[in-house]
């Protein structure tokens, strides 16, 4: 006598469709049965639409039966989003990037993790769908409250981007290891538009030449001289500085602060910098020695002749306390950057060359939407050459114009 086939409980909530694997729930959603190496699970297709659930189911089994070829088991302990962080910290903290690199998605997962609605240790990635991304980017974008800022809501757009790229790579792991079938952050909306948000170029808000120089004098500085002893006071003088002479080196090389901070003295020749970069494979590269920055370096001399350069690796409070004493913009360590920038663009130095000099792999393709402004103006002096005049034209031999002259 044959068996019966036996039913869970799952398959009996689920009435059939004539397609198989595709089944409809009580509330009209459909959904896809699908098994992986013996393991059978249930997904969402997120439509009560029969001829779209048909399609995405059509999809998904595809994306299954390539899986399978390649062998890929389902890990159930990857199921949730704080095992995928975790995960993601491992293969982060055992690549060849640099240790800048790996801080910097640790601070991404530890935001997403501060900005996720709901418990972010249990929640399961099953669940997580374009809708749930979106909502997570709307309130990042306008509503996440910032640590130390609790005055400012929402974070810029590079930012939300930044958190949501963990996100992105939590869920391909979870790809890779059978959790979920298709990555949400693949799918292209209705009307084919990204999940992350328009790229948006910062435009610095920079002093004037006159005011940089008068924020440098003002780091070096030391406020109220009286109050301290000789011994405190020698002391709170080298440390200021120290800070205005890394704030000028940054402000006259163009370099990331990391970058600066790595140059000793066997790295400056006699008319470049040779800089020793790590982000791209244009950031190792030479950067000429302009007049400012000779005479920087000529100071830095007395002070030290080997090892590094620089006698601090931030000069960030003091920059921008002296901008607030001098009531200008409060400048960040990579405004600095977009100082030298800024200054050898209007200095008529070639936007390409420029990017050269700052380490850019794009060619000068963010310089030029960076710095849009500063080209629209010189070509608006450019053109004031073009003319359309009509010369005269050259005299022929045994012409009139010819014989007179």
């Amino acid at each position: 006598m044959d068996s019966i086939p036996t039913t869970t409980a799952a398959e009996r909530r689920f009435e059939k469709t004539a397609i198989a694997g595709l089944y409809r729930r009580a509330n009209g959603t459909y959904y896809s049965r699908y098994s992986l190496n013996g393991k059978r699970t249930w997904r969402c297709l997120h439509t009560d639409v029969f001829t779209i659930a048909k399609l995405r189911h059509a999809q998904r089994a595809g994306v299954i039966e390539e899986a399978r070829q390649q062998g890929v088991t389902i890990n159930t302990d990857l199921r949730t989003l704080g095992a995928l962080a975790r995960a993601l910290e491992t293969e982060v903290s055992k690549s060849t990037a640099a240790a800048s690199t790996k801080r910097q998605y640790s601070v991404w997962i530890a935001r997403l993790k501060a900005n996720w609605p709901g418990d972010f240790e249990t929640a399961q990635a099953r669940l997580v769908s374009r809708n749930t991304i979106t909502g997570l980017r709307k309130y990042l974008l306008s509503s996440a409250s910032r640590p130390q800022q609790a005055d400012r809501l929402g974070y810029r757009p590079a930012v939300v981007n930044q958190t949501l790229t963990a996100l992105r790579l939590m869920l391909n792991i979870a790809v890779r290891n059978g959790v979920i079938i298709l990555n949400p952050f693949s799918d292209e909306g209705a009307i084919h538009q990204s999940i992350y948000l328009p790229e948006e170029t910062r435009r610095p808000d920079l002093p004037s030449n006159e005011n940089i120089e008068r924020i440098f004098f003002d780091m070096a500085r030391v406020y109220e001289p009286e109050r301290f002893d000789e011994t405190t006071l020698r002391y709170y003088q080298s440390c200021a500085e120290n800070a205005a002479e890394h704030a000028r080196f940054l402000a006259y090389s163009g370099l990331r602060l990391s970058e600066a901070n790595e140059i000793t003295w066997e790295d400056i020749k006699a008319d470049y910098i040779v800089v020793r970069g790590t982000k791209t494979a244009m950031s190792h590269r030479n950067v000429p020695i302009i007049p400012p920055m000779r005479e920087l370096l000529q100071q830095l001399r007395q002070k030290r002749i080997s090892g590094r350069v620089l006698g601090c690796k931030s000069c960030i409070d003091s920059l921008q306390r002296s901008c607030r004493r001098l009531s200008l913009p409060v400048l960040r360590h990579h405004d600095l950057r977009h100082y030298f920038a800024t200054a050898c663009i209007e200095s008529g130095v070639p936007i390409p060359t420029v990017s050269d000099w700052l380490g850019h792999a794009d060619g000068g393709a963010l310089l030029m939407r960076t710095y849009r402004h500063l080209r629209d103006r010189h070509s608006l002096e450019a053109a004031k050459l073009v003319t359309l005049t009509a010369q005269p034209a050259p005299a022929t031999p045994g012409s009139p114009a010819a014989a007179a002259c």
